[in-house]
């Protein structure tokens, strides 16, 4: 289990870092807090696979028109990028990224060295061209210990995910069939079984009901948003899982799945760490831990001041009587 990230220039982040990161933590701020960027971080500072969590953060903000280069603070202007992770186990891990310019003008390279207690161990690089990318990823980076695998689930729509046929199929070879079709039977009525069915030789996860079936991609976008997240938990074979505002798309309802899941994920030893503006996840959060559950959750209140992170932490259990004020920082 991760237990504290420090970052240093890392796109709106100068510098910053959280300490004693729980089972659950649950990350709280306004806009431009730096919550997705201490995900974001994670991903990179943890993950087997730097070059390719490198890429998707990258790729995260194409849409907006921003390059490879404000993965960086300030462009890659100042002192290169660091992120630290360190486990349950004390060992700190540290990435550090560089932006080089390469010619033509439009070409970036963003190079990467990874640190296992302050012994450089291994390193390798991201070039991008008008949007178009390669990397090299060295063969000798492993994953951390006491953390298999982590990944980033996000709701919204995007062309690197991986297809829910997949993640269903995952699910089932981890043995947990059984729930990932629960979730979806309780959410969606009329549905009592998920199948992956071919169309024109191309696997798609539908829905079936008593008579017909459809595809899982023509339910709304809540519904795809509660079953990715459900398929992405139920998949994981444990580490850690980042999620990027769980709740958008969501009804009440299906927000109170999302919570169930995420709980289960938790029970099962998988390492949840979310980003929300949802008051009525928090509360569903609350409604359906037990006591130990609450044990194991810790919610972080962010601000972001000229690039420092700030930060108040709240364990478990004070998370309820600090209602209002956490409204505050969602509203």
């Amino acid at each position: 289990m991760i237990r504290s990230v420090e970052i240093k220039g890392l796109r709106g982040i100068r510098e910053g870092k959280l300490t004693d990161l729980t089972p659950l933590v649950v990350l709280v701020g306004p806009n431009g807090s730096g919550k997705s960027t201490i995900i974001e971080g994670i991903l990179i500072g943890a993950s087997p696979l730097a070059a390719e969590a490198i890429l998707q953060v990258v790729r995260r903000h194409e849409a907006g028109g921003s390059g490879p280069a404000w993965l960086l603070w300030r462009a890659g202007e100042r002192e290169p990028t660091e992120v630290t992770v360190v486990t349950d186990f004390g060992k700190p891990r540290q990435c550090k990224l560089n932006l080089e310019r390469g010619v033509p003008e439009d070409q970036t390279y963003i190079t990467f060295r990874l640190f296992q207690q302050n012994s450089l161990f291994a390193s390798g690089y991201l070039i991008g061209v008008k949007n178009k990318y390669h990397s090299h990823q060295p063969t000798n980076f492993t994953p951390l210990e006491d953390v298999p695998e982590i990944h980033l689930v996000e709701a919204y729509p995007a062309n690197f995910q991986k297809p829910l046929h997949e993640l269903y199929t995952k699910a089932v070879q981890n043995g947990r069939r059984k729930e990932a079709i629960g979730i979806v039977t309780e959410v969606f009525p009329g549905v009592s079984n998920v199948e992956i069915l071919t169309e024109h030789g191309e696997p798609i996860l539908h829905f079936v009901f008593e008579d017909h079936s459809v595809p899982a991609t023509l339910a709304g976008d809540g519904i795809q948003s509660l079953l990715r997240l459900s398929l992405e938990l139920a998949a994981s074979g444990g580490g850690v899982a980042l999620l990027e505002e769980p709740e958008v798309h969501q009804h009440p309802g299906a927000i109170r799945q999302s919570a169930r899941a995420i709980l289960a994920a938790v029970r099962r030893n998988i390492q949840v760490i979310l980003t929300t503006h949802s008051l009525e996840l928090i509360d569903a959060l609350l409604a359906e831990s037990k006591d130990e559950d609450l044990a194991k959750l810790s919610l972080y209140r962010l601000q972001l001041k000229d690039g420092v992170l700030q930060s108040s932490r709240l364990a478990g259990p004070d998370v309820a009587f600090a209602r209002t004020t956490i409204e505050d920082d969602l509203r």
